[in-house]
């Protein structure tokens, strides 16, 4: 008997891809899947790529949200990463545990808190003229650093598997990574055209990333 696709294999991505690659995947199927480009209404084929949908609509639902997607892993066992197979055992989870945070989710999640709590002085710096070239590199320098930062978390958690226990932990992490990178995009637009919307969209979406960054670091305490 056929073992079940599991979400990640329904949407055609791996385990520990970021929402925004999630979107992507899901927008593509969306797109090429869609039951009334499979066949006409009322056939057989239709009903079938109907089914289809459901379980691709499922699957992403599940994904993009960070609570339903960290009890789903923990179901399909992701403890065991793909690529390097590391398993935890009772043995050394607190061991392995221990090293984790120090090393890898404690730096991490500092780089990316120190960066984003740079920005209201930035801005404030900028505001003395925002038409001023030398202050206006300076934040564009600003914009690279949080860059720099994010891509360098996202990095490490990919290339450091996590205990299976702080696996939630690292899935929120992954999601106020992806806010902050949204929130990042929206100053490389500012940068472009001047729109102050772009600010204020980025405000939000750094406060929105901070506040999973601090409930992701709660998850590593419970």
């Amino acid at each position: 008997m056929a073992r079940k696709a599991n979400h990640y294999q329904i949407l055609g991505i791996a385990s520990d891809v970021t929402p925004a690659e999630i979107k992507r995947a899901y927008r593509k199927l969306a797109k090429t899947q869609h039951p009334d480009a499979q066949a006409p209404v009322g056939t057989d084929e239709h009903s079938a790529a109907t089914e289809e949908m459901m379980r691709i609509n499922e699957a992403y639902e599940t994904l993009m949200d960070a609570g339903k997607r960290a009890d789903y892993d923990h179901r399909i066992g992701l403890g065991r990463i793909k690529g390097k197979q590391t398993i935890y055992t009772a043995f050394d989870e607190d061991a392995q545990r221990d090293k984790f945070m120090r090393k890898i989710f404690i730096p991490c999640r500092s780089a990316i808190v120190r960066v984003l709590g740079q920005y209201k002085k930035e801005l404030h710096d900028l505001s003395a003229d925002p038409y001023d070239d030398g202050l206006m590199e300076r934040f564009q320098q600003y914009v690279d650093e949080i860059e720099d930062a994010l891509r360098h978390a996202s990095e490490t958690f990919t290339r450091n598997p996590a205990p299976r226990s702080l696996h939630p932990a690292v899935q929120l992490m992954r999601y106020s990574i992806a806010q902050a990178a949204d929130g990042m995009e929206e100053l490389r637009y500012f940068c472009k055209n001047y729109d102050y919307s772009h600010l204020t969209m980025a405000e939000n979406l750094f406060r929105i990333s901070s506040d999973l960054s601090r409930q992701a670091l709660g998850l590593t305490k419970a």
